[in-house]
């Protein structure tokens, strides 16, 4: 049976004019073409809870964007091989496209395998590092096998969901790969891509995006090339005028603000400060100064938060590893808990002024025959609730935690010690993805000499380690030591290595260096090779709402404000609270005083993500929808240091 052939909705001329085939009760051939202008804005669906997914799209909205622009996560949709998920919580694509078509607005969907966007490996499931010879992003056998698989359970999602469909289409392009100039040029990889979304019957406009210098190692000849930057503006347009002198010219990442590492200083733009009237100039330039028709597309518009074990990590800008941190706040126009910000407003009224000069650009995507108006509507701030002090009640020791069949998986290892992606059972490959992995040596006092130095050596390993010997803490080092030295006790019957995945590499050449945990050897006086482990999965994906039995927590108050240490490695920490009255449930922050270093959050069982003292985020954003009148419970799995209280605040600190 032949499939229907279908038309793009977006036309590129050869003079740099967009225009739309657009869908109307008088005109349902779509025979009339409009002129037309992309003002997008990014909107991850899978850094928000569902349920506030149309009040973010509504804000977007408001600002006077017509289109919404979202990654998709392979990572997410498929995290284990085979295992598929598009139908609960934040992989349920299609209520959120849905959603778009009715708040009237289009959809650019970015659907490679690779997204970068500051997650966990760019997006990339971490399972596909069993195969010790994989090159991600590359014509690589097992990597197209793979990517072709997943394809063939989400594009015919994506196909049915195009605007030339007809219906509850609302998607207008799809992106072939994202910023692939930026990691290789191989034109066979990016046909490859496309041939596959033809096959599956995508047929919008397709296109690719880059920075201005890696324009042509990521483009393909007859494809839509973009551009993404922030601030030089001529610069950039110029550039990409260069490049493409025919087409229209589109910015697909504008980026409003950016991104943060552990330990580094908040950003709101690439090159340090970034403020409101900076970003007014240089939207003005683009939308009513410049000389070009330019569409564009807010990155971010609404940031949002990586919860879990979702944040990526970066080899730059230094050499040594940085991970990002839980905020994807990003200084965008709407902020992590989606209350408009001064850029917000700046975009507003720069697109009033647009409208104004161009009415006939004003397009939303109905049938109605009429035409569409924009308005200055001032978006709602959502409530911010201040819960106040809460106690711990108890906790469960590291030991506690190992033996939990709930928390962790267990997993014995003969040619070890493994890393985190090739943990096998059985001879059958498991792969850890997130969190933590633990290896035990209880073979080792077998090496030992009495009144002997002895030392362990690792030469590779990502990316933080706690060392427990006999149950106390021996050795702790953090996620810049690439490798590790540490001397052994001599009455030492255990031994117990505790690794921290901080996030996978998300984004350059570096992509492929990824796995976590011990990558090496584990070498006994630099001679005598550990292979006997037992591993544990620290993962924490299911069950911290049913755990029990908690040991009681004493601690004076007279010792309140006293910093104790964790001697004998990680405890998790439980710190139940009421909410008597429904009506105080709003949005809210957990903070950690200074008796707290470095951790997991969860609360009623929901990953909120890693906390870290050294900032610059000291809270963590909790959503109203998370909490529940009646009985509510924080959980904190911590690795150094612990108080006696936590506290929920009504103002986050991501800037400290």
């Amino acid at each position: 049976m032949l499939q229907e052939q279908y038309e793009s909705t977006l036309i590129l001329d050869n003079e740099r004019h967009l225009f739309i085939r657009l869908f109307k009760e008088n005109d349902l051939s779509r025979k009339k073409i409009r002129p037309f202008r992309i003002l997008s804005g990014s909107l991850h669906y899978f850094r928000v809870l569902p349920q506030s997914w149309p009040d973010r799209i509504e804000k977007m909205k408001k600002a006077g964007l017509n289109t919404i622009e979202t990654y998709i996560p392979w990572n997410l949709h498929e995290p284990e091989m085979g295992t598929y998920k598009f139908t609960e919580g934040l992989t349920d694509l299609v209520s959120f496209l849905k959603l778009v078509h009715q708040h009237q607005m289009f959809t650019i969907i970015r659907p490679s395998g690779y997204i970068c966007a500051e997650w966990e490996w760019g997006g990339l499931p971490s399972w596909l590092l069993q195969d010790d010879h994989m090159r991600v992003r590359s014509t690589h056998p097992n990597f197209l096998k793979a990517l072709r698989n997943y394809y063939s359970i989400l594009l015919p999602i994506l196909s049915e969901h195009q605007y030339n469909r007809h219906g509850q289409g609302s998607i207008i392009a799809f992106q072939i790969e994202n910023e692939y100039g930026g990691y290789g040029d191989d034109k066979n990889y990016l046909e490859a891509i496309r041939s596959i979304y033809s096959e599956y019957y995508l047929n919008e406009l397709f296109f690719t995006s880059d920075n201005r210098f890696d324009l042509a190692k990521g483009a393909l000849d007859d494809v839509w090339a973009t551009v993404n930057f922030q601030r030089n503006v001529k610069e950039n347009i110029d550039k990409l005028v260069e490049f493409r002198p025919m087409h229209h010219l589109m910015i697909s990442e504008y980026w409003t603000g950016w991104f943060d590492y552990w330990g580094g200083t908040h950003q709101t733009g690439q090159n340090g400060e970034y403020s409101a009237k900076d970003f007014e100039q240089d939207l003005e330039e683009i939308l009513l100064n410049s000389k070009y028709e330019i569409s564009l597309n807010f990155y971010m518009f609404f940031g949002g938060t990586n919860f879990g074990f979702t944040s990526g990590g970066h080899h730059f800008p230094t050499a040594k590893y940085s991970p990002l941190v839980t905020s994807y706040d990003y200084d965008a126009p709407l902020s992590e808990a989606g209350d408009p910000t001064d850029k917000y407003f700046i975009i507003q009224n720069v697109i009033k002024k647009f409208y104004e000069q161009n009415p006939n650009l004003i397009i939303y995507n109905h049938e109605r025959a009429i035409d569409d108006k924009f308005e200055i509507i001032k978006p709602s701030i959502s409530k911010k609730g201040a819960l106040g002090k809460i106690n711990i009640y108890g906790s469960k020791t590291f030991e506690q935690i190992l033996n939990d069949d709930i928390l962790t998986k267990k997993y014995s290892v003969h040619n070890g010690p493994l890393n985190m992606e090739q943990v096998k059972a059985e001879n059958q490959t498991i792969g850890a993805s997130q969190g933590f992995i633990v290896y035990t040596n209880n073979k080792i006092q077998n090496l030992l000499k009495e009144n002997e130095e002895h030392f362990i050596a690792i030469p590779a390993v990502a990316d933080n380690t706690i060392v427990v010997a006999n149950g106390k803490v021996i050795f702790k080092s953090l996620h810049t030591d690439n490798s590790i030295k540490f001397t052994v006790p001599s009455d030492t019957l255990n031994l117990t290595i505790i690794v921290e995945n901080m996030g996978r590499i998300n984004y350059g050449s570096t992509l492929d260096r990824s796995r976590k945990g011990i990558l090496d050897k584990v070498l006994f006086d630099n001679k005598i090779e550990l292979t006997e482990w037992t591993v544990h999965v620290l993962g924490f994906r299911q069950g911290m709402s049913s755990i029990t039995d908690w040991n009681k927590l004493n601690i004076d108050d007279k010792d309140a404000n006293t910093i104790n240490d964790l001697t004998n490695g990680p405890q998790l920490f439980y710190a139940p609270f009421h909410i008597e009255n429904e009506k105080t449930i709003q949005n809210t922050y957990l903070s950690l005083n200074a008796q707290w270093t470095k951790g997991v959050a969860f609360i009623n069982g929901f990953n909120l993500g890693r906390y870290w003292s050294i900032g610059p985020q000291l809270t963590l954003y909790i959503p109203k929808e998370l909490l529940f009148k009646g009985f509510n419970h924080i959980q904190l799995f911590e690795l150094y240091t612990y108080g006696k209280s936590i506290e929920l605040v009504d103002t986050p600190v991501i800037h400290a």
